[in-house]
């Protein structure tokens, strides 16, 4: 009977067991009809959200306080799609090429920016504004520069700020093109949207970061005064806040990982044409992105201000390839060898030196100049040193600017060599070697001013320079705002990629250059702290975070002390008072705490939200803190009180002389547990617009679409905060233990 049961109970889990193996390809999700039963990740709050529980009630449907969050999760399979706004995808994509696109445009839902109930005139005045700045071209403007061409600079927009401040609700890492941190400042759609709003009502933009899901309750208690963060209007929002009139419509779609859609990876390259469709890399600004953009509609484009931003999107994956000069790509290759030439015979264009269309004979002095240059050798000589021989190793030849009342202002962007870089301390290239020659030929006094590529163009125009020069090609677009000099050399184009996905003459694979780990964290390093100055970010989220620590620590003890003293009172309503307070705020979690205090006691109140963060955690350090005090206190025999009377002091005295001495002893280790708990606990600040130091790298993981070094820098700093809070306090223990005093002074005496 035993072993029919056992046969029984061996087949049933046999069985079991054979229904849990799948066939692979029925896990495949091929379309939004495969994703009914699976986990699928959205953003707390947000549109996404309440579509996803309501069509899918099978699946189980995850909330993430931000993008970056969403986006781990789905690179790290804790979430099998996710939705995300249509519009925005071109950048996560391109940083993220492991992911794909499941199903696009699943619905589409008009977009608008928020107001408080009350706030009917203020929607009145932005509708207005809408309406005005859609029939002179401005909106149509910044249509063409976020959402087409996906650029990411702000144009300078000024205000009288004469009528007070403009507060609005942002999330800062919503990603391209409604809003991003860069160089420190927010940017994108939304943003410059908001900040024309404000100009026009003659306010000060104040941008205010908060969390997504906390912004219908920001704009409601009068936290802010609109919402712009690509807030979608639904039926449900209508019962809690007004919306203006839609401003855009964002189509929704749903991401995946390639691997789980049977997707294979790109192809080895070959030849120039299989970049038909992949990311190509480019200059903003040069002919690259307009070529590219004619010749490969199905390509994605990708704009660069840097060769080093390019440089590392190719080497860390986020671009299959990337267009630049044939002599910069040679110098790369030097210090780049996992890096390849796919191609040199792309185009060829002639480079040449720009002039204002009102400057004709400035510009027919320079070309007698180049003429004499090609005639005596000189060029041929400038040529060898940077264009043929190695330019790195180049020495600039010595040079006086003239002594002279004819002033030239010459503006360059410093990229790379041969053109211009900046070296030791000085400007040069072969561009700089020229225009200080000709300098010297004429007998101008020149000044040389540093603008990026894309606005040499508008400088010289505006009159900011004289001349530009910098590699520039010599295009029909460019001849129709200013006058070219004669061509002085010929840019020749290549394409370069990662050598693991180009393929050898003989079609052999080349062997794939492995990354130091060292040098792979000084990738990393760069990237999320150098670049576009990233440490500031970090500088000021560590400030505030240490701030509002110690201050709260400050005002807990304080707090602590009187609930002590209540709490130990003969007086019952002092005493339940202290112990219904200590109950109280034990039990609520400090987040609902933090957004209490923010968003109900300080609701009519114009409060900065750090000081808010400062009273929430004084607030609940105090009431455990104040349990700590007391059972300490308890501690010291009752003898001690009575020697101390005895010996003629008050009984104030005692306790400060005789009692608190001892009784710090007994708490000093545990308050020190407690100081680091409140340094940690202060990250979730982020949701009452704190930027501290977690939502710093919040941000700078929005930007960069590093899942992991942001926050390991962020925990490395906090052990770092939290061991020295450790020292500091392990110093002031002996300082007042009497034993451990003098232990500590045996050794130092026979050290």
């Amino acid at each position: 009977m035993k072993n029919y049961v056992r046969f029984i109970i061996i087949s049933a889990f046999l069985s079991l067991s054979g229904c849990s193996h799948e066939n692979p390809q029925s896990s495949i999700l091929k379309s939004i009809e495969d994703i009914k039963n699976k986990r699928i990740g959205v953003l707390l709050g947000s549109i996404h959200d309440s579509y996803a529980t309501k069509n899918f009630p099978y699946a189980k449907v995850i909330q993430y306080q931000n993008v970056p969050d969403m986006l781990m999760a789905l690179n790290t399979d804790k979430v099998d799609a996710a939705f995300y706004d249509h519009i925005a995808l071109k950048e996560v994509l391109m940083a993220n090429t492991e992911l794909g696109i499941l199903a696009e445009n699943v619905f589409s839902v008009e977009i608008a920016a928020g107001f408080n109930m009350k706030s009917d005139k203020l929607r009145e005045q932005f509708n207005t504004f809408l309406k005005e700045i859609k029939s002179n071209g401005i909106y149509n403007d910044m249509v063409s520069r976020w959402m087409d061409k996906g650029l990411t600079e702000m144009p300078e927009i000024t205000s009288t700020k004469t009528n007070g401040i403009f507060k609005t609700g942002i999330v800062s890492d919503l990603g391209m093109p409604f809003a991003i941190m860069k160089d420190g400042k927010i940017v994108g759609f939304d943003i410059e949207l908001s900040t024309r709003f404000a100009s026009y009502l003659g306010k000060e933009f104040v941008p205010v970061d908060i969390q997504f899901g906390s912004m219908l309750a920001s704009v409601s208690t009068d936290k802010i005064d609109i919402i712009t963060c690509s807030l979608m209007i639904t039926e449900e929002r209508k019962k809690q806040i007004y919306f203006s009139d839609p401003y855009y419509e964002s189509g929704v779609s749903v991401i995946a990982k390639k691997k789980n859609m049977g997707l294979v990876s790109y192809g080895k390259l070959t030849k120039l044409d299989d970049i038909a469709d992949k990311k190509i890399g480019v200059f903003s600004g040069t002919v690259h992105d307009a070529f590219c953009t004619k010749k490969y509609p199905k390509a994605e484009v990708v704009l660069f201000d840097a060769t080093a931003n390019m440089v590392l999107s190719l080497k860390t994956g986020k671009l299959d390839v990337a267009m630049l000069d044939l002599i910069t790509a040679r110098l790369l290759f030097k210090n780049n060898p996992e890096l390849g030439l796919l191609s040199d015979s792309v185009f060829d264009m002639p480079l040449g030196v720009g002039f204002r269309k009102d400057s004709p004979a400035l510009r027919d002095e320079f070309n007698s100049f180049l003429k004499t240059i090609r005639q005596n050798g000189t060029y041929e000589t400038m040529r060898k040193r940077w264009f043929i021989e190695d330019a790195e190793q180049a020495v600039m030849p010595p040079f006086k600017n003239p002594v002279s009342d004819k002033k030239l202002v010459v503006a360059v962007s410093v990229e790379d060599l041969p053109y211009v870089a900046f070296m030791n301390g000085e400007y040069v290239g072969f561009d700089i070697e020229m225009i200080r020659k000709f300098a010297e030929y004429a007998n101008y006094n020149i000044e040389i001013v540093n603008i990026d590529f894309p606005a040499l163009v508008t400088a010289l125009v505006s009159g900011k320079a004289d001349i530009i020069s910098d590699g520039i090609g010599i295009s029909e677009e460019r001849a129709k705002q200013i006058n070219f000099s004669d061509s002085y050399a010929i840019f020749r184009t290549a394409v370069i990629a990662a050598k693991k996905n180009l393929v050898t003459a003989n079609n052999e694979d080349v062997k794939p250059v492995k990354t130091s780990f060292l040098k792979s964290v000084s990738n990393s390093f760069y990237i999320n702290i150098i670049l576009e100055n990233r440490y500031l970010l970090i500088l000021d989220g560590l400030k505030v975070t240490i701030i509002i620590s110690f201050l709260s620590a400050i005002i807990g003890t304080l707090i602590g002390g009187l609930i002590c003293f209540m709490r130990m009172s003969k007086r019952k309503v002092l005493s339940l008072s202290a112990s219904f307070y200590i109950s109280l705020i034990r039990g609520t979690p400090v987040v609902v705490l933090l957004m209490i205090i923010f968003y109900v006691i300080f609701a009519s109140v114009n409060i900065n939200p750090a000081i808010v963060a400062v009273i929430a955690f004084g607030v609940n350090f105090g009431a455990y803190v104040s349990e700590m005090f007391r059972t300490s206190i308890q501690s010291i025999d009752k003898g001690q009180y009575e020697a101390g009377i005895a010996s003629g002091f008050t009984k104030i005295q005692t306790f400060i002389y005789i009692v608190m001495p001892q009784a710090m002893r007994h708490v000093l280790p545990v308050y020190k547990g407690e100081f680091i708990s409140l340094l940690k606990m202060t990250s979730i600040v982020g949701y009452i617009a704190v930027q501290d130091l977690t939502r710093a790298s919040d941000i700078i993981r929005s930007r960069t679409f590093d899942a992991f070094f942001p926050l390991i820098m962020a925990a490395v700093l906090y052990i770092v905060i939290a061991g020295l809070l450790t020292w500091a306090l392990s110093y002031l223990e002996i300082s007042v233990d009497p034993k451990r005093k003098l232990i500590k002074k045996e050794v130092e005496v026979n050290l």
